[in-house]
């Protein structure tokens, strides 16, 4: 969310690196046959595994037909919304086709089986493609949003929580709540700062009371996430933090695609080729698809305070103290939106700002 230039830096994105190596388990190639196998997967050879590399934060490795994904923690479920959106959706949308799924039942893990769809990722290729060639694949992974959008759900929530709230504010609340207890304890900014932004949040959360609609929502739909064979998208992919929320949610990723691409791949290989680069040349046809949702006169209020929270949520994450004091810096100086003003200027307000030119 900030757009400062600490993110830009050679030590942030070395931090990041780093990180993802500490946080994600890891396998053998055996011990990846072996789960296989325990699910029904035979006749596959350990020199055609191998670790899908394109910034995971999941451990997920690759066959020659296959995508594996394994999680350790039996306490969080990570991969279930994977199999709840193909099995609504099957084979009428471009999204993941899920073989197999296990939650520590078979195996001592969380395991989603995927066949591995055709294409390449749009992350790989997307500037080799004209910007006429790059709206008909984004008219497409629109098109999946809506056809998302028409999933109606009775709650809000993560789709892979076990409980879910009655409405949106009271989800994004307690999930603000449970990021500021962990900065909180592990005192990852001052108190000052703290009770600032936690101020700002609860003044402003009755904002979202108008929301009644709850929605299948992909809420990370950047270009690692979309595969393509020329101009047709074979597949969306990853669902794993998707949530029953408001249509409008949707917008975090796609604007943030838009906006600053490279914040997807941090971290990576691909992200001097990403940097300093934007796809406003998307903002008329996302404003026209999702026609509904830009009605709403609230609209970037709403993306502000669930901006703020989201900037919580990193904060809490702690990924780097450098880059946690400039998110904070810029959460009180720039998006703690009191006045018309001040929103206007705030991360969502200046991208909002290219729907008039």
């Amino acid at each position: 969310m900030t757009d400062s230039k600490y993110s830009d830096s050679n030590k942030y994105q070395k931090e990041i690196a780093e990180q993802y190596k500490q946080r994600i388990p890891t396998f053998s190639n055996a011990q990846v046959i072996l789960i296989l196998k325990t699910l029904g997967f035979d006749n596959i050879e350990e020199q055609f595994v191998e670790e899908a590399v394109v910034g995971n934060v999941n451990a997920t490795y690759l066959t020659p037909h296959l995508v594996v994904k394994i999680n350790t923690n039996k306490e969080k479920r990570c991969y279930w919304a994977n199999k709840v959106v193909y099995d609504i959706l099957l084979d009428t949308t471009p999204v993941v086709k899920v073989l197999a799924y296990d939650f520590f039942n078979k195996t001592d893990y969380e395991v989603l089986i995927m066949k591995r769809s055709s294409g390449s990722l749009l992350l790989h290729d997307v500037f080799s493609l004209t910007q006429e060639e790059q709206l008909v694949i984004f008219k497409q992974v629109l098109d999946v949003v809506t056809k998302l959008s028409e999933i109606k759900l009775d709650s809000f929530g993560f789709i892979n929580a076990n409980e879910h709230l009655a409405t949106y504010g009271e989800f994004l609340a307690d999930d603000f709540k449970k990021h500021i207890v962990i900065i909180r304890k592990e005192k990852l900014c001052t108190e000052d700062d703290i009770n600032k932004v936690e101020k700002y949040f609860f003044d402003n959360i009755g904002v979202f009371a108008d929301d009644k609609t709850s929605v299948f929502v992909h809420t990370d739909l950047h270009m690692g996430n979309i595969l393509h064979e020329g101009n047709r998208v074979t597949a969306i992919l990853d669902f794993d933090s998707a949530l029953q929320a408001p249509k409008w949610v949707v917008l975090r990723s796609l604007l943030g695609v838009i906006a600053d691409p490279s914040q997807y791949v941090e971290g990576t290989q691909d992200f001097e080729k990403f940097k300093g680069k934007n796809f406003y040349h998307f903002l008329p046809m996302l404003q026209h698809e999702l026609s509904d949702v830009f009605s709403d006169p609230k609209l970037l209020r709403k993306m502000n305070i669930r901006g703020v929270a989201e900037g919580i949520m990193w904060v809490a994450g702690n990924w780097s103290a450098d880059w946690n004091k400039e998110m904070m810096r810029n959460l009180i100086e720039r998006e703690l939106a009191i006045n018309e003003e001040v929103l206007h200027n705030s991360y969502y307000g200046k991208i909002f700002a290219h729907l008039e030119k």
